[in-house]
């Protein structure tokens, strides 16, 4: 496979699962699936999209790596404080199989003495704080990280000419603290970059009674249906033309310590991904209101028997 589709295929992947359930994952040669990162340790050096070598034939030699390795996915709001979308991609390149874990923003987790909510935790501590409530809910270690805001997810969806997707009722919402105004129409219809954004951050209406019946895991369950939508729709040799595009724009606008010119590590996994290799769960538990806010207490066990049973180690 040539690097040009490779990079192609990951920075879709990239796109569309970051924000609703998804990445392929690049990574660095210095790998070490029982290192993780400590409480006081520094993220390794952040860098972007598009600092691989370049290569005279544009074609790299193929080598086999067969270790499952974890990504955590961050999305974050228009003010780029907190993360509104928090995934945890675990990778086999041995079979080309994903899981994807989804985590309720609200979720409550303790770190550093406190209890706070997970989407908070990126305000306080950066990445290096949201890895360790992860690795905190979930048990596993957080190998990598990859974060995107949402202008650029609006830019590749445009790009990719929008998704096709059936809006399941009106969406209505507008929050001018947020800058955030959601007006969708029921149906089914082709969104642009700016709806697909709506689509994927609404949750309730401006009025009473409006929106997903159970907020935020409502949210989570459109989410992975666009994603899904995306991947049937997009992974289209005719698209291969647009990875140019896709390629800049997430050297713009993400933010990983994941280097690009290691994708040679994970290419024979690479071939290997398909739409039915992709398995998406999201954090069991309940809402509760406390201490004067609304949290979302996961099942801790029932959490670790999905990693247990479903994840790759």
């Amino acid at each position: 496979m040539k690097l040009r589709k490779v990079v192609f295929v990951s920075c879709l992947l990239m796109a569309a699962i970051l924000f609703v359930n998804g990445v392929i994952l690049l990574i660095n040669p210095n790998f070490n699936t029982s290192s993780s990162l400590k409480p006081n340790e520094e993220l390794p050096t952040p860098i972007t999209v598009g600092e691989e070598e370049e290569s005279n034939n544009n074609t790299m030699p193929e080598i086999v790596e067969k270790t499952p390795v974890n990504l955590l996915l961050i999305g974050l709001d228009q003010e780029e404080v907190r993360s509104d979308v928090i995934i945890l991609l675990n990778y086999d390149p041995a079979s080309g199989s994903m899981n994807l874990l989804s985590v309720p923003r609200d979720t409550r987790v303790k770190v550093r003495g406190r209890f706070e909510k997970m989407n908070a935790l990126y305000a306080f501590g950066k990445e290096s704080l949201l890895i360790k409530g992860m690795e905190q809910l979930t048990g596993l270690s957080v190998d990598y990280y990859l974060t995107l805001n949402f202008k650029g997810f609006r830019k590749i969806i445009d790009t990719l000419d929008g998704v096709e997707i059936n809006v399941p009722f009106n969406m209505d919402y507008d929050d001018p603290d947020q800058n955030l105004h959601i007006h969708l129409k029921k149906g089914i219809q082709v969104l642009n970059g700016e709806k697909a954004e709506q689509f994927v951050r609404y949750r309730k209406g401006n009025r009473k009674n409006e929106g997903y019946e159970d907020g935020d895991m409502g949210r989570i369950k459109m989410q992975q249906e666009f994603i899904k939508e995306l991947f049937t729709q997009k992974m289209k040799l005719r698209y291969i033309a647009k990875a140019d595009d896709i390629f800049f724009i997430l050297k713009k606008y993400m933010k990983t310590n994941i280097e690009v010119g290691d994708i040679r590590r994970y290419m024979t996994g690479l071939k290997n991904v398909s739409y039915d290799k992709i398995n998406m769960f999201t954090v069991p538990g309940d809402s509760q209101y406390m201490n004067d806010l609304w949290y979302f207490i996961a099942d801790k066990k029932e959490t670790r028997n999905i990693i247990n049973e479903q994840f790759y180690k």
